[in-house]
């Protein structure tokens, strides 16, 4: 009889541990902003979350895991984008842009699989750091036509861990990231 209940026991353990280990890889969206006294804000959600909302919108603007670009006035399509995106993506590491001036410099390059972009004003203690893996941009260019692929994108999303954005100036702070923990 102990040998069942001892059994039963470690089964109840492993069956535990295995569903708060599954719990525990599911991706977080974390953003944070931060204006010092004047206001604080802390959004936290499963990126499986964003994706059934994303479901709920109009189906004018969002279907079926697409978002859709109206090209009316636009002089750029999201065809004229993969095109762009082809040629960028194949010159492989190198700095696309930068700026050098009196009190701000901007850099724009790809740096192995991600694409970063970089502002910075030292005199205002303001800086913008944004790191973009090339599979979220191939995801989100996936397909055809005036679309963007929103759920492919959720999916290399769910992907990557640790930082995507910071922002910070002299009064404020944003920091967006992606991790296991609530």
């Amino acid at each position: 009889m102990k040998r069942k209940v001892l059994a039963g026991l470690a089964f109840g353990i492993l069956v535990a541990a295995s569903t708060a280990s599954a719990q525990a890889v599911k991706p977080w969206l974390h953003v944070q902003v931060d204006e010092g006294s004047k206001s604080k804000v802390s959004v936290n959600l499963p990126l499986s979350l964003v994706e059934i909302a994303l479901a709920a919108a109009p189906q004018t603007v969002f279907s079926d895991g697409h978002f859709k670009l109206h090209s009316g006035d636009s002089r750029l399509s999201v065809s004229d984008l993969r095109k762009l995106w082809k040629e960028l993506k194949a010159t492989g590491d190198s700095e696309f842009v930068s700026v050098e001036e009196e009190d701000e410099t901007v850099s724009i390059a790809r740096k192995g699989e991600l694409v970063l972009i970089r502002v910075a004003k030292p005199s205002n203690q303001e800086s913008v750091k944004v790191d973009v893996p090339v599979s979220l941009v191939d995801a989100m260019l996936a397909g055809e036509g005036d679309e963007i692929d929103v759920r492919a994108a959720l999916a290399e999303l769910s992907k990557r861990r640790g930082d995507i954005v910071h922002v910070t100036d002299a009064n404020s702070r944003i920091h967006v990231w992606i991790d296991e923990r609530n």
